[in-house]
């Protein structure tokens, strides 16, 4: 005996009565269920049968729908008629989701053609998978569409057609191991398409959709949306960010970009002024480090000192096609050290020598075998000296 799939005819119903007629190693099977137990991308229900919690439904292959307790009562086997009640705004949240994937996928297919090969409701998301790139512009286009559909309030049927009625019409066919009867989600004209998942009844009922980012995904594009209230939250809490950031830039809304580039210009004019003066004060180290040097190979400890000065110093030594380059920075914080050659000439391989290095300060980094660089501990001056001559040594 299969379990009976209340859910379908019951969208809206949030309880029920059931006898169990199986149990599993973590679960029973029930005679019937409104327990969802996911497919098509869409996650299972969640809630209660009896004051056992449910943390998974699934089907399983004999077609009998198995929930999965969080904790099986020993007595679990003397218990025959049970009453369950399903996480309502869960529910109804999955629901939103998965509608609004569909009519935004149907916007565009209908727009533009675009195929979605993979959706899932994941983490308060929807991600859905398109085998093409494609830019802002289109996806912008498609979310308002999608929410014009949304806005007309458009009844949401559930049909089940023959095939070639289903090829005349479909923008997808049902899947190859689909048998007949197929269920068909039917939007007005709008869309219609193969599927097993729970759908609110009218697309007002979705509320919104907005598209929250995109990337590019496997030779394709995978997009992110939010449907309902999960799509409210997100601007809710976008809007609470923008208004600090206008609160901290004293600007309104309409000059956010324009005090923004004016601070980037004035970071990068910054940042210049800032190489300028390290390299104006870092060049008289430099020529004596070059005039003074008793071999190829320069070691250095800058006291005090930064990543940006041992860089510096770094690029301006090996600058010189001959020179050997291993620098330490030691600060507060603790040790940036830069091992390195001219990269053009590339005449030797510092992997080993900073590897033993960084290792004896405790520290991470790495690089390629012209220039590696890394952080550590903090040491005094002395152990940093000894580190970069066991260092020189390993290179000679």
């Amino acid at each position: 005996m299969n379990t009976q799939k209340l859910f379908y005819e019951n969208l809206y119903t949030t309880e029920f009565d059931a006898e169990i007629i199986g149990v599993t190693e973590d679960g029973i099977i029930l005679n019937q269920t409104l327990f969802y137990p996911g497919g098509g991308g869409q996650p299972c229900d969640l809630g209660y049968i009896n004051e056992f919690e449910i943390i998974d439904v699934h089907e399983d292959k004999a077609g009998n729908i198995v929930h999965v307790l969080k904790d099986l009562p020993e007595n679990l086997r003397n218990i025959k008629n049970v009453h369950g009640v399903i996480n309502w705004p869960l529910r109804f949240e999955m629901m939103q989701q998965h509608l609004g994937q569909h009519l935004f996928s149907a916007a565009l297919h209908n727009l533009h053609g675009l195929h979605t090969a993979r959706m899932r409701i994941e983490n308060k998301n929807v991600s859905l998978d398109l085998d093409l790139h494609v830019d802002q512009n289109i996806i912008l286009e498609a979310e308002a569409e999608a929410n014009k559909i949304i806005w007309q309030n458009i009844p949401v049927e559930i049909i089940y057609p023959d095939l070639d009625e289903i090829k005349l019409h479909a923008r997808k066919m049902p899947s190859a191991k689909a048998v007949p009867p197929f269920r068909i989600v039917k939007v007005g004209g709008f869309d219609y398409v193969p599927c097993c998942g729970l759908h609110v009844k009218n697309t007002g009922e979705v509320g919104l959709i907005k598209v929250i980012s995109f990337e590019n995904h496997k030779g394709g594009t995978r997009i992110y949306l939010k449907c309902g209230a999960y799509a409210y939250d997100w601007l809710k809490n976008f809007w609470c960010e923008v208004k600090t950031a206008e609160n901290e830039l004293v600007c309104g809304d309409n000059n956010i970009n324009e005090k923004i580039l004016n601070l980037k210009n004035q970071i990068h004019e910054l940042k210049t002024q800032n190489e300028n003066t390290i390299k104006h004060y870092l060049k008289p180290l430099a020529e004596k480090l070059l005039l003074n040097r008793e071999s190829k190979i320069i070691k250095h400890v800058i006291k005090n000192s930064s990543q940006d000065e041992a860089t510096h110093l770094f690029k301006m030594l090996t600058e010189n096609p001959e020179i050997i380059a291993l620098i330490m920075a030691e600060s507060s914080d603790g040790t940036f050290l830069i091992f390195g050659c001219n990269k053009i000439n590339k005449n030797v391989d510092v992997r080993n020598a900073f590897k033993f290095a960084v290792s004896k300060l405790n520290g991470k980094g790495g690089g390629s075998s012209f220039c590696s660089q890394g952080h550590g501990e903090k040491f005094n001056l002395s152990d940093l000296e000894n580190i970069l001559n066991e260092a020189e040594n390993l290179i000679k």
